[in-house]
């Protein structure tokens, strides 16, 4: 198998496949492309030396919300860069609840389009992004927080 989609079985269930070949005795090969995750990562400034990717966030209001607090608090205690995605028609519901329920000194990165000449990636304290306007409907984007006080 080979895949052409960017870091094969990272934020994608090719570990499936990958798992099968192992118990099949299959030699599995990795190569990698441009992974989404680990570039919003590279360029956010945030902790890269202690990460953890949480893949999709709950799409119920209240679940996301209680996940969001979860991550934040992981964050600080471990002092960890949490990372996570969200479909891109659900962008701007994630994106305010994450400025309405994170400290005002937790710091947001906001990774969009990138590989794109359309990529954008800012990081900045919750309260600088109340202070900002940005599109994310509809494009793909990476959120990472870290808290640090």
């Amino acid at each position: 198998m080979l895949s052409e989609a960017g870091t094969p079985c990272i934020a994608d269930p090719g570990n499936i496949i990958v798992k099968l070949a192992h118990e099949k005795g299959i030699n599995v090969v990795p190569l990698s492309g441009p992974s989404s995750i680990f570039l919003a990562l590279m360029a956010s400034g945030l902790n890269g030396q202690n990460f953890a990717f949480n893949g999709y966030i709950p799409v119920k209001q209240i679940e996301r919300q209680k996940t969001i607090s979860l991550l934040e608090r992981n964050s600080f205690i471990n002092k960890q860069t949490q990372i996570f995605i969200e479909a891109p028609y659900r962008n701007t519901h994630l994106f305010n609840d994450l400025l309405n329920i994170c400290n005002s000194n937790t710091l947001l990165s906001v990774a969009v389009d990138i590989t794109l000449e359309t990529e954008e990636i800012y990081t900045k304290t919750i309260s600088e992004w109340k202070k900002v306007k940005i599109d994310l409907n509809k494009r793909p984007c990476i959120f990472m927080i870290l808290k640090n006080s």
